[in-house]
């Protein structure tokens, strides 16, 4: 019988996502895929053309049902099935999609600082070389240019983390106690904390904890350019590579290059960005405070 997720990893991107992926497949009594953000609830049945830098990104996303429930194939029986795709929290129509396939799932979701969150979104684009921008305010500025030209919704800094509206829309579908929110800096400070929260939440064993030593997707910018779009875009070295690897060991790869070239000092967002980030985000961040019934306005403080 084909089977489907117990629980999701909704989003934020940048927001501890992809660690509480991997400290949650340690346990034993969790399966979740190798292929970390399928994102099918976001692009069911939809022929996918994303354009720009780091297209392939969307375009690989899983949209036919059957693929996606063949993640869950290997997981053995009566283990907890879950899957993280970030972009869920984003995209519109994802809440509805995953409301009709599995209206039972407990969403997890980890909020951080939308301005903080924003410049890591920049951060990652400059560590995998797909942001043609080096300034940040100049990228906040041509959003809505990449937008109508059909670039992936990393390049919408300051849409991205748009929390309110986005967690209004989950929401309205599905009950509150079904849908845990926390915040990115307590899951920074107690990791370990965290993921025995969301073990309780989803059913899980907690009495397994989780090695947490090591950091996962860390941002950073490159410190040779030159040596980074070698071994980051297309020339026959990584064509032969992208031939055989998968592509979870691919991505795994990719990282570790990024990282490998890192500067040990990464720049601090400008007070320009910052001022146009919040002037962007401030209706929203209010939104959120009311529909969570918390203060989130020190995120606008800086």
């Amino acid at each position: 019988m084909a089977r489907m997720p117990d629980f999701l990893i909704i989003g934020a991107a940048r927001a501890g996502t992809t660690a509480l992926y991997e400290y949650l497949r340690q346990a034993p009594d969790v399966f979740m895929p190798d292929g970390k953000e399928p994102n099918f609830f976001c692009y069911e049945g939809l022929k996918l053309d994303c354009q720009g830098p780091g297209a392939d990104f969307i375009n690989n996303s899983i949209t036919d049902l059957a693929r996606y429930q063949a993640l869950f194939d290997p997981a053995p029986e009566g283990a907890i099935l879950g899957e993280a795709s970030p972009l869920y929290l984003y995209e519109p129509r994802s809440a509805e999609r995953i409301h009709h396939h599995v209206p039972g799932a407990r969403l997890v979701v980890i909020l951080r600082n939308p301005i903080e969150q924003a410049f890591s979104h920049f951060m990652r684009a400059q560590k995998l070389r797909i942001e043609p921008l080096t300034d940040f305010t100049e990228a906040l500025k041509a959003e809505d240019d990449r937008r109508a030209k059909g670039w992936q919704p990393m390049f919408g800094y300051s849409s991205f983390p748009r929390y309110g509206e986005q967690l209004a829309r989950f929401l309205a579908l599905f009950p509150r106690d079904q849908i845990l929110v926390r915040r990115y800096e307590d899951f920074d400070a107690d990791p370990v904390a965290m993921v025995a929260e969301v073990q309780t939440f989803i059913g899980a064993d907690t009495a397994h904890r989780p090695d947490v030593g090591k950091r996962h997707n860390a941002g950073g910018v490159p410190r040779n350019a030159a040596f980074q779009d070698f071994l980051m875009k297309p020339n026959p070295i990584t064509g032969t590579l992208g031939a055989v690897l998968p592509r979870r060991l691919r991505w795994q790869v990719r990282d570790w290059i990024a990282g490998f070239n890192l500067r040990d000092q990464r720049p601090a967002i400008t007070p320009e960005a910052r001022a146009i980030l919040v002037s962007r985000l401030q209706d929203d961040v209010a939104q959120l405070g009311e529909l969570l019934g918390e203060d989130f306005s020190g995120w606008l403080r800086g």
